[in-house]
């Protein structure tokens, strides 16, 4: 059986590890931004993470997923679903290659959502990036103007103008953090397909086994 060995843990590992620096990575580059939402986005991690361990039905995983999409997802819609889990009779995985598979499917939709956030954040940047450039030229053009009759003022200008670039490198630099994010996100995902399939088949020859002896007669 396949299940959960030492390369696919190695797999869940590094998986987890770049998704937690995705989001520190995006929380950084808009801190402070108008569409920073910190809460849903820890909700929505708390919701893979209960899908993950499989205290979720696909049925209210997709819906709460639903919800957490139009930003609606609240505390209490979690609440309600781990008390459920903590209060029903457990309810293992049909094998371990199952439960190993439903793991998979969790990261690979973090991927994708990590990947949309990535570049709504990029798109972000880029932005505020061509706002400054434009106060930068501006401050440039303004200072040319007055030198002549205000050389303090010039010079206020263009003190301001290399503060409006400064700022502009520092959002380069998250840009090109989040770009080689999205690299190796994108670099993991067919690892991680890769692995679904290969977990599909091995689900797929167990279910069959299982519907052969089910039919075989007992000696």
């Amino acid at each position: 059986m396949l299940g959960c060995g030492s390369g696919l843990n190695e797999l869940f590992h590094l998986a987890d590890r770049l998704l937690e620096d995705n989001r520190a990575r995006v929380q950084t580059a808009l801190t402070g931004a108008s569409v920073s939402r910190p809460a849903q986005r820890d909700l929505r991690q708390q919701l893979y993470d209960m899908y993950g361990r499989g205290e979720l039905s696909e049925a209210a995983f997709a819906a709460l997923k639903s919800v957490a999409e139009r930003g609606a997802l609240q505390p209490a819609d979690l609440a309600v679903h781990r008390a459920r889990a903590r209060h029903r009779r457990p309810r293992p995985e049909r094998s371990e290659t199952a439960a190993a598979l439903r793991k998979v499917q969790t990261r690979l939709m973090q991927l994708e959502e990590a990947g949309e956030g990535s570049s709504q954040t990029l798109a972000e940047l880029e932005a505020r990036m061509a706002g400054l450039m434009r106060r930068a030229t501006d401050k440039v053009q303004t200072a040319r103007e007055v030198v002549v009759t205000d050389e303090d003022a010039a010079r206020r200008l263009l003190r301001e103008k290399a503060e409006l670039e400064a700022s502009r490198e520092r959002l380069a630099e998250q840009a090109r953090a989040l770009r080689d994010d999205m690299s190796r996100l994108g670099d993991l995902r067919p690892q991680l397909e890769a692995k679904a399939a290969e977990l599909e088949a091995v689900r797929a020859r167990e279910e069959l086994a299982a519907v052969v002896d089910e039919e075989v007669p007992s000696a």
